[in-house]
């Protein structure tokens, strides 16, 4: 309760126009392993439904936090942030009293087209962790992208983890899903971060996962004894799981396998391909 009083207080310079959610996540917000949260910067992402009206407010009120940008204005900054990339207009290092923090704005429509598609997994990866909700998501749309978000993880993750797992692997191969291809993770970050995130955050997990898993139950024959999961990989399930996935993560599947194979197969031929491949996993994973 303090934590989120101390987060509101400091985002409370930001405008309420149009925001539809709004949350912290992040080292500076949640714990993770050999880490001091007190010396990290705090992240934010604002979800706002009608951007330009919401950089027009800021620019009246925090016209500091854009540097040089401000002078470009609110509709070169609104299309700077919804035309590009993931979509997303971020200001970083700004300064709120003792602390720094960093806010990416984002627009609602945006937003849950990647929850559902996953187009860049730059925010929907970001919410596949616990976060700190500061406004929950104000339309009923919104908030079924949310879950759906969830539900396309742990899919993705029963298709990567073997027929026996238990559910520290489970919530570390969802954790991890979002660096797939990250550089930074190789370079600069410490290697250990998902294991960090997910060794000092079990609860957290278990409070966002287990709804979504008791829904799945029904879905796959996934099976639960304590921390210990078991589900059959056979063709049918691993196609199920398959089909249901992003559309973006089955395009870049289809784009693969075009590159392996000469002959064009249509989606649902090579989904059932892949379901039979012995090295399905691995491929998905590339």
């Amino acid at each position: 309760l303090a934590m989120m009083m101390h987060l509101e207080r400091i985002v409370s310079i930001l405008p309420r126009t149009s925001v539809s959610m709004m949350f912290a996540y992040g080292s500076g917000v949640i714990a993770q392993r050999n880490s001091e949260i007190k010396r990290n910067m705090i992240d934010f992402v604002v979800v706002v439904d009608k951007p330009l009206e919401w950089h027009r407010e800021n620019l009246k009120l925090n016209s500091s936090h854009y540097s040089m940008l401000r002078y470009i204005g609110a509709e070169r900054l609104t299309k700077l942030q919804t035309d590009y990339a993931a979509r997303v207009y971020c200001n970083t290092m700004v300064r709120v009293g003792e602390f720094f923090i960093k806010y990416s704005v984002i627009k609602t429509s945006h937003l849950i087209s990647d929850l559902i598609d996953w187009k860049s997994l730059y925010i929907s990866g970001r919410l596949h962790k616990p976060v700190r909700v500061l406004i929950p998501p104000t339309s009923r749309e919104l908030e079924e992208a949310c879950k759906m978000n969830l539900k396309n993880a742990c899919r993705m993750a029963l298709l990567i983890l073997p027929e026996k797992f238990n559910e520290e692997q489970l919530y570390t191969t969802i954790a991890s899903l979002s660096y797939w291809g990250d550089i930074r993770m190789k370079i600069a970050e410490n290697k250990n971060k998902v294991a960090n995130i997910v060794h000092q955050n079990m609860r957290q997990f278990a409070d966002m996962y287990e709804p979504i898993l008791n829904n799945l139950y029904e879905e796959i024959p996934l099976t639960r004894s304590g921390q210990t999961f078991n589900h059959l990989l056979t063709t049918d399930n691993i196609f199920h799981l398959l089909e249901f996935l992003p559309s973006q993560v089955l395009f870049e599947i289809e784009n693969y396998m075009h590159q392996c194979y000469t002959q064009h197969c249509d989606l649902e031929e090579i989904i059932f391909g892949l379901a039979n491949d012995i090295n399905y996993a691995k491929k998905l994973s590339l």
